[in-house]
């Protein structure tokens, strides 16, 4: 039978049931109707967009995973969608793959880096999949190309934690003089508020972080025990956080959180009066160097850092183990024996 409906507003509307949601379409006689519902079964048999198999990924990603995957994934779906968004699922081969991965690399990123934008890639077509949305992944059968630089993050230079250390009273400085006292990330940072800090007991709760999908900012709680942790309050940073205050720490003019767009203003206005050039998560490594120096073992570092694996603290250890013992090779060529 005819399921067309005159609505209220005199035109003609009708439905189709696709995958389980309702499909709308409005015209203002039958026959127009008619029209765009056969132009819109013509338009799925030839295969859904990428774009739609992305947003409904990251739509199930905000739901579904810690904050900090969150926050890596976002600007790799960014890209996937203006690479990707308007081409049909079906229509995308291996060797497209390939050509915006090899793309990726030669903009200078990272191995690693690289990797996770093939991973994100895969993830939205692995959704498509499930939700029938395509048959094949071309992403799984291409390799990441070769010579994609490794890029070790390095803690900032000593010039640049003197000037944090002289600055902490300026606008915004007591951000990364935080960031190198508690080893917390940006987003940890960002989503900290007065009640965090307890200076009796000396310690900060870390239990939240934001990201910024959209720029908008989202408190993630985490998923994982070891990314909640307790950071102790060291002598350099009690004076500054001793002053009982209330609400987030690093706050908007409304005194809600910053957004991404907000918060890259205050940290290229703070760099620009300080002449500081590091970026706020070399601060975190500078934390680690300062546990490293000061003889914390490993395991204790994994809790202070909250690193989910062991393994990732390893790594930062046996690059500060390497870089010392550099310093100490060097040092013995400037022995004077006479």
């Amino acid at each position: 039978g005819d399921t067309m409906v005159k609505r209220k507003d005199g035109r003609w509307q009708d439905a189709i049931t696709l995958n389980g949601k309702r499909k709308f379409f409005y015209g203002a006689t039958k026959a127009e109707v008619r029209e765009k519902m056969l132009a819109f079964q013509e338009d799925v048999g030839k295969g859904h967009l990428f774009g739609e198999a992305a947003d409904g990924w990251w739509e199930e990603a905000l739901e579904r995973l810690e904050f900090n995957t969150v926050r890596g994934y976002h600007s790799h779906y960014t890209r996937a969608v203006e690479a990707f968004g308007v081409r049909r699922l079906n229509e995308i081969t291996p060797v497209m793959i390939s050509a915006e991965l090899s793309a990726f690399a030669k903009d200078g990123y990272a191995t690693k880096t690289v990797r996770q934008f093939k991973l994100v890639l895969n993830l939205i077509f692995r959704y498509a999949i499930e939700h029938g949305m395509a048959t094949f992944d071309p992403v799984s059968t291409v390799r990441v190309p070769d010579g994609t630089k490794s890029v070790k993050r390095h803690a900032p230079s000593p010039e640049a934690i003197q000037r944090v250390k002289e600055n902490v009273g300026i606008p915004f400085g007591l951000f990364p003089f935080m960031a190198m006292y508690t080893g917390l990330r940006k987003g940890e940072l960002l989503a900290l508020t007065w009640d965090d800090i307890d200076t009796k007991a000396r310690t900060i709760t870390v239990n939240k972080s934001i990201c910024h999908p959209g720029n908008h900012p989202t408190i993630k709680q985490p998923k994982t025990e070891t990314s909640v942790g307790v950071v102790p309050i060291v002598d350099a940073l009690l004076p500054y956080v001793q002053q009982k205050q209330t609400g987030v720490i690093f706050p908007n003019r409304s005194g809600g959180y910053l957004s991404e767009t907000q918060f890259k203003r205050k940290w290229e206005d703070y760099c620009r009066a300080t002449g500081v050039t590091a970026t706020s998560h070399q601060f975190r490594h500078a934390y680690a160097t300062m546990l490293f120096e000061a003889g914390i073992p490993p395991e204790r570092m994994q809790a202070l850092l909250r690193h989910a694996q062991l393994a990732t603290t390893m790594d930062v250890y046996k690059d500060l183990r390497s870089a010392e013992l550099q310093r100490i090779h060097e040092s013995v060529y400037n022995i004077d024996i006479h």
